[in-house]
């Protein structure tokens, strides 16, 4: 290993341009406690989505509030994993390819400016029903809706109506979602379609130049979107080499034999070890 890490850290620093993917493994729900993310509801002594059912015994309504709860925690924290992530990128020009879609990566430090997130952003709503393309932060919404929520919590526990909190859109007037594919039959594009465009100008410019890939806790869900892309990249470039970092499927494809290096851990132990 400790050759592996020397070769690691010489291409860190002789890189010229580092690209990262960062697959869904990145994100580990248990690194915070279910009771941290529910701390606005403590007076309640409710400190999980489980005793939140118990009290509402309305299904739609804990979710909603669920989501908002997660929404907001994540707008106000980070992890580990990215904070490193942002140490080790620093000094570098960088650009980040996200599958995961909460704002948890937005609090690391990292530029906004140099990630994508293709498969959406909770920090985002759409119609539900997508009968517009148009996307808008949710901040307000969620601020407001965390500040209201022991009223609401009180009104919908006397058998109000959850309906009456949620955002709706103005066209169809059906409720608003966060802009996240997998929460929608149709998903609204435009929520990242710019920055995938500044993604791809970036990436035209690591042509033949030490382009650095670095590839954390891609599996197999949407290869298509960091694993395969990464190898074609590496194999293409004459100058790029490819790290892969997968505790569970690190293997590389033959055709960027000499071009890429296998790391089998989490992303986490990998990250502490080059910083």
């Amino acid at each position: 290993m400790y050759n592996q890490l020397e070769v690691i850290k010489s291409k860190i620093e002789e890189a010229e341009y580092v690209l990262v993917g960062c697959g869904l493994g990145m994100e580990n729900v248990t690194d915070f406690a279910e009771e941290e993310i529910y701390k606005p509801l403590a007076e309640w002594n409710i400190s999980g989505k489980a005793e939140l059912k118990e009290e509402l015994r309305d299904d739609e309504a804990v979710e909603w509030i669920h989501q908002m709860l997660v929404n907001s925690f994540n707008k106000h924290n980070t992890l580990p994993v990215y904070s490193k992530l942002g140490e080790l990128l620093k000094d570098k020009n960088y650009f980040i390819l996200s599958m995961n879609t909460s704002e948890l990566i937005m609090q690391s430090g990292l530029d906004k400016s140099k990630m994508v997130m293709p498969c959406g952003n909770e920090g985002l709503f759409q119609c539900s029903k997508s009968c517009t393309h148009e996307i808008q932060p949710n901040n307000d919404y969620v601020e407001n809706f965390m500040e209201r929520l022991p009223q609401i919590m009180k009104e919908v526990k006397a058998g109000g109506n959850m309906k009456d909190y949620l955002p709706y859109c103005n066209e169809c007037k059906e409720p608003l979602t966060c802009n996240v594919r997998a929460n929608v039959e149709t998903y609204v594009e435009e929520g990242y379609l710019p920055q995938w465009q500044n993604y791809m100008q970036w990436l035209s410019r690591t042509l033949n130049r030490k382009l650095l890939l670095i590839e954390l806790e891609a599996d197999f869900t949407l290869p298509s979107l960091i694993r395969w892309p990464f190898e074609k990249n590496a194999f293409l470039n004459n100058k790029a080499f490819l790290i892969r970092v997968n505790h569970e499927f690190p293997q590389l494809s033959e055709e960027i034999k000499g071009k890429g290096m296998a790391v089998a851990m989490t992303a986490n132990e990998f990250l502490k070890l080059v910083n």
